[in-house]
């Protein structure tokens, strides 16, 4: 579904499933990709927006939810109907710029055509309409408008911001298909430390052991299999999100791009 997004918008997504959790909410509305993309694209949102006005954006959508326990971030959230219409526009206003690539300013002019949506109205009361969004983003320089994500015809994709040949890729996902996958965050682990050589191990069996040492939480990161992007508790939730087989990690977004439908099974 998220081919043609570059890595910005399925960022803007991801950010927006992040603040759907948070504010207790069973769906990912508007609002919330709207936030996601005040809290992602810096660039898109000062271009249109002044500081003040996105912070009012927030209090505005915190002073209108109603309070709710806060939902796992484990849980997959589904898109409610207005985003699912926000997602097709954004296709639509990349076709109508030209451009092969989905990115944060389409995205933003889906919203804008959702008009009967809280984040239309927001961004409305902000001084932010159709037409003028339109008419400044088809005036700027196409690097600015977004990266695109896949090169096909070169055998290139952009993972976390490097590029990666798709032959590399699909070598790896080769020997990591066969494996069942599960979800869990990524969390700082247990280890024991060589005291004559300094390695590290796994095996907290020998902590007691006078050659070893026992750290609590000594392994803070670990790389993605694919694209050695590294999962750590700092950072934000991006960082944290996790696919295992027992022994191997891979980051969320290597998972759903490359491995989940090719998978053994995954939970």
């Amino acid at each position: 579904m998220f081919e043609r997004y570059t890595e910005k918008a399925r960022r803007v997504i991801f950010f927006a499933r992040y603040e759907a959790s948070q504010f207790g909410s069973p769906y990912i509305e508007t609002e919330h990709l709207l936030l996601g993309m005040l809290r992602e694209d810096k660039r898109l949102s000062n271009r249109l927006l002044s500081l003040e006005s996105a912070e009012q954006i927030r209090k505005k959508i915190e002073l209108r939810t109603i309070p709710r326990d806060k939902v796992s971030t484990s849980v997959d959230l589904p898109l409610s109907n207005e985003c699912k219409m926000v997602l097709a526009y954004a296709g639509e206003e990349a076709e109508r710029l030209a451009q092969t690539h989905i990115g944060t300013e389409h995205l933003l002019l889906g919203l804008l055509r959702q008009k009967d949506s809280f984040a239309a109205d927001l961004l409305n009361a902000c001084g932010v309409s159709l037409e003028d969004a339109r008419q400044r983003i088809s005036s700027w320089p196409v690097e600015t408008r977004g990266n695109i994500q896949n090169s096909p015809s070169l055998g290139i994709v952009e993972v976390h911001g490097k590029r990666l040949p798709m032959a590399l890729i699909n070598n790896t996902v080769d020997k990591l298909k066969r494996f069942a996958w599960v979800r869990r965050d990524w969390k700082p682990m247990d280890v024991v430390v060589d005291n004559r050589e300094g390695g590290i191990c796994f095996d907290l069996s020998v902590k007691d052991d006078p050659r070893y040492k026992f750290v609590p939480h000594g392994w803070t990161k670990e790389p993605c299999a694919i694209c050695g992007w590294e999962l750590s508790p700092e950072g934000g939730p991006e960082r944290t999100e996790a696919f295992t087989n027992g022994r191997q990690l891979l980051c969320a977004e290597c998972y759903h791009r490359f491995v989940a439908k090719n998978s053994a099974g995954a939970a």
